[in-house]
């Protein structure tokens, strides 16, 4: 009787208990709905708490079309939260763990893995830069990442340096291990693709997840280093005891203090990052590059044509839509529902990628840009075959040496090392002890310097490092460092820089800010500020009229204007005053003008041109 009694109570636990979970189990199904098109035809318990309609992501990853675990992991058949929490990811797409969330197979898997490789991922070139800067390596180049950097243990000055100032913006940094400028959405393709925090706090409780992209996703890291997104919109970053000389002050997105100055064209036209910059730019291509440039692939030239008839090979070029194989692209427009001609024209970047948002216009004799956010449509006029554009010894020229109206610069920067205070680690995710201190002698911008990368071009050229480095309190060295880097400000000008800002000014052939006189027998340059080690050569400056080799750069094979080409620069700014327009037949073949001068066949130049113009050599790069 005792057995059987006991039996009957067990058996009436038992189906009370499987109540209880069928009535869960109901509430969920209502909650969540039946049939393939909801939540993958997945069975997940998630929904039975997580009911809130803001705690859906909505769009192409509501949860109705995915669930939650496909994303977010965890365990989705757990009835108590401990257990359906557990192995749970709180930032899909962070890339610890992406291969099981966005880039699982079926989802994500192609542009996971080419993220992973990117730059965004690795920062190999700040790795290297640093690394070389600080002596442990012999070039800017290297393959090291930042996660490699963070792994490493002990880590040596420059990685110590490294983890504690610069590691917080690559996608691998986690949420709440990021640089203090970033209101972080995430690491990883959260980073870019989840709507991004105001003030440290989600809009939502699940915020909203979308291919498309923002301005202000890409401001928090591109508001430090190079400044590009703040330059984008025309804001200067300036120190808090320079702020009040501001025509227009401002307030960046995390209290530092800016003037107001012009923006880009582009930015100013509506134009957001995205509308110029290729998926390849910015998720990478799985090719391990070593810095931006060699990754960003469009260019000036890609959406406003060449000045020649036809693009040479590192510009682009032009091809149809039946030749284009790029699948990213193809499957961007099939998300999109638009559909592409065979036959009808296309642009392509650097390596061949499609510029899908730019299209022929109607009458095929201009081109039209299509905004990627609003399809708004956008006239692009190509560039004129003019006198302007055909200049004879302009042909080294790159769009942006011109067309870049501004640049931010740091004069100069001290680095040492204190074991005395402590610092956030991005190591350890927490403050530990000892800090790296920096120290700026001010913000500054306005036109940049020019500068010759490996290949010959001439670039805009920002002060990388004019740097005093201590780093012997943390084993390494002391050095001193005036090296710049080739830059694209993103603040491109409708109208190109005059030829006088090149030809008579100090700045743009790398001497820094200073009176420039070219009416002696010798060109002469006295600094506005001397620099403390060789008063010869200005404060901001990175070469001087007779150094005996260029300044260095940042990159291999990048230097300043070589001390012949300064002078054949500053030659022709001597015959601006009466030879104004590109137009003038002198600049034709300037060589053969000189040599008519030197031969007293121009009589009304003599006494007019400084001797040393005339007597200057053959034109040769690098000479």
């Amino acid at each position: 009787m005792f057995r059987t009694r006991s039996l009957v109570v067990a058996l009436l636990v038992a189906a009370a208990s499987l109540l209880a979970a069928l009535g869960r189990e109901g509430a969920r199904v209502a909650a969540l709905g039946r049939g393939p098109d909801r939540a993958g035809g997945r069975v997940e318990r998630c929904v039975t708490c997580h009911v809130r309609p803001e705690e859906d992501p909505g769009g192409a990853h509501a949860r109705a079309a995915l669930g939650c675990s496909p994303c977010h992991l965890g365990n989705p058949y757990a009835f108590d939260e401990e257990s359906a929490h557990r192995g749970m990811e709180p930032e899909p797409g962070a890339l610890a763990t992406v291969s099981l969330t966005c880039g699982r197979a079926g989802c994500h898997e192609r542009e996971a893995a080419r993220v992973s490789t990117s730059l965004m991922a690795t920062a190999r070139g700040i790795v290297s830069v640093d690394r070389f800067v600080f002596g442990e390596r012999p070039t800017p180049d290297g393959l090291q990442t930042m996660a490699d950097v963070l792994s490493s243990r002990p880590p040596t000055p420059a990685e110590s340096h490294l983890g504690k100032l610069c590691a917080g913006c690559h996608l691998g940094a986690r949420r709440g291990n990021r640089d203090d400028a970033i209101h972080g959405n995430g690491s990883g393709c959260s980073a870019c693709h989840v709507e991004r925090r105001t003030e440290g706090k989600l809009p939502r409780p699940h915020p909203a997840v979308d291919a498309r992209i923002g301005d202000d996703r890409c401001l928090g890291c591109h508001s430090r280093s190079g400044r590009i997104s703040l330059s984008y919109q025309g804001l200067a970053e300036v120190e808090a005891s320079q702020a009040g000389s501001c025509a227009e002050p401002a307030v960046l997105h995390d209290g530092r203090p800016a003037c107001r100055v012009e923006p880009d064209v582009h930015q100013a036209a509506g134009m957001a990052c995205v509308d110029c910059h290729l998926h390849t730019d910015l998720m990478g291509d799985g090719v391990r590059h070593r810095h931006e440039e060699e990754q960003v692939e469009v260019t000036c030239e890609a959406c406003h044509g060449p000045v020649e008839p036809a693009a040479s090979p590192s510009r682009g070029g032009e091809t149809t839509w039946a030749s284009v194989a790029d699948p990213v692209t193809r499957d961007v427009l099939r998300m999109r529902g638009q559909e592409r001609l065979p036959a009808e024209r296309v642009r392509l970047g650097r390596r061949g990628t499609p510029l899908w948002n730019l299209r022929p216009a109607p009458d095929g004799t201009a081109w039209t840009l299509h905004r990627k956010g609003s399809d708004v449509a956008l006239a692009t006029k190509q560039t004129p075959p003019d006198a302007n554009h055909r200049l004879p010894g302009h042909e080294r020229l790159t769009c942006s040496s011109c067309h870049t109206a501004w640049a931010p610069s740091c004069t100069t920067c001290h680095t040492g090392f204190d074991p005395a205070r402590s610092q956030w680690d991005f190591r350890a995710a927490a403050a530990t002890k000892w800090a790296w201190v920096e120290r700026s002698e001010g913000y500054a911008w306005g036109p940049p310097a020019l500068g010759v990368t490996g290949d010959g071009r001439i670039v805009p050229a920002v002060p990388g490092m004019i740097l005093d480095l201590d780093a012997t309190a943390a084993g390494g060295t002391k050095a001193s460092h005036r090296l710049f880097a080739p830059a694209e400000p993103h603040t491109t000008g409708r109208k190109a820089r005059t030829c006088e800002s090149c030809h008579l000014s100090s700045v743009a052939p790398g001497l820094g800010t200073g009176r420039l006189d070219l009416t002696g027998s010798e060109p002469r340059f006295s600094p506005a500020a001397p620099a403390p080690d060789d008063p010869a050569l200005a404060l901001d400056g990175w070469t001087a009229l007779d150094a005996p080799a260029p300044g260095k750069g940042t990159r291999v094979g990048f230097r300043s204007l070589s001390r012949g080409e300064i002078r054949r620069v500053l030659a022709v700014g001597a015959c601006l005053p009466c030879h104004g327009t590109a137009a003038d037949p002198v600049w034709r073949d300037f060589g053969a003008a000189r040599k008519r001068l030197a031969a007293g066949r121009v009589p009304r130049c003599q006494g007019r041109a400084p001797s040393w113009t005339i007597a200057l050599g053959p034109s040769r790069p690098g000479g």
